[in-house]
């Protein structure tokens, strides 16, 4: 609706995983860094956490984006609200793009079969699995311990990458045996307010925008009602922009950030 009153050549602030979107703040910089090293080493896991709207989805597709150029294949799976089959399944599909059996060891079969396959072509597999905290059947995570047993005697034959809100941690502590698999915890903290200026400028320029739309005190604002996590930041950013078209303003200023602040409640 404002794309074009704002000159966007894309929006800005829409809440998807669009990697040309995604923002490298120092510390998002070291987590990526961190995941980067526990696939591009192959080693067995890695667990990401943080707070929600803190930009974790968006952080594996860009891990996505860079080692499917290197020759990493992946299997990304975003609702894990499955029985021990069910998450089977979801990886399977997700890795060959097509139907899976019926039966659990048909599928076990299939996964193995496939994961060495892959091996065997010179290439890495990588199962992700997001919104994790979300897993409540513990025998999940029990048939994800056992997939790390895919390995020959020099390396891992696939990489897990875990990822969810802090309560993931819990969770993964009950399983003892899974737990020692884990090669490092991750944890994407909320932007600081100098992080938060320039995300949202970094967004603005990645949409085709050159000029400065936002006031300091609009982004004050911003940065006070979001407390730095990007997905309200996005939100609250969004309605302002809404909110200077509706009244024809080339500048977002701070009762147009606070107008949209009410629009949300």
């Amino acid at each position: 609706m404002y794309q074009k009153h704002w000159d966007f050549k894309k929006l800005p602030f829409e809440n998807t995983p669009d990697t040309d979107f995604f923002f490298q703040s120092e510390r998002h910089a070291e987590t990526l860094s961190r995941l980067a090293y526990i696939v591009g080493e192959k080693k067995s896991c890695g667990v990401l956490t943080g707070v929600y709207g803190t930009g974790k989805t968006l952080m594996l597709k860009a891990l996505e984006r860079d080692f499917k150029k290197k020759g990493f294949v992946f299997s990304l799976v975003v609702n894990p609200r499955l029985d021990d089959v069910g998450i089977l399944k979801m990886i399977l599909h997700d890795f060959t793009g097509y139907g899976v059996p019926k039966e659990k060891e048909d599928v076990l079969m299939a996964l193995e079969k496939f994961i060495r396959e892959t091996h065997q072509d010179g290439k890495h597999n990588v199962i992700m699995i997001d919104e994790a905290h979300s897993v409540d059947n513990s025998a999940v995570f029990e048939e994800l311990r056992l997939l790390m047993n895919f390995q020959t005697e020099t390396r891992f034959l696939l990489t897990l990458i875990i990822s969810g809100q802090p309560e993931l941690l819990e969770k993964i502590s009950s399983n003892k045996q899974f737990g020692q698999r884990i090669v490092l915890n991750c944890e994407l903290l909320p932007l600081d307010f100098k992080e938060t200026k320039d995300y949202i400028a970094h967004r603005l320029k990645t949409a085709g925008c050159q000029e400065q739309v936002f006031t300091e005190e609009a982004l004050d604002l911003i940065y006070q009602r979001s407390a730095g996590i990007p997905r309200w930041i996005n939100n609250i950013s969004n309605m302002s922009l809404l909110a200077g078209y509706s009244k024809d303003e080339k500048t977002v200023d701070a009762d147009l950030v606070q107008e949209a602040i009410e629009s949300i409640k």
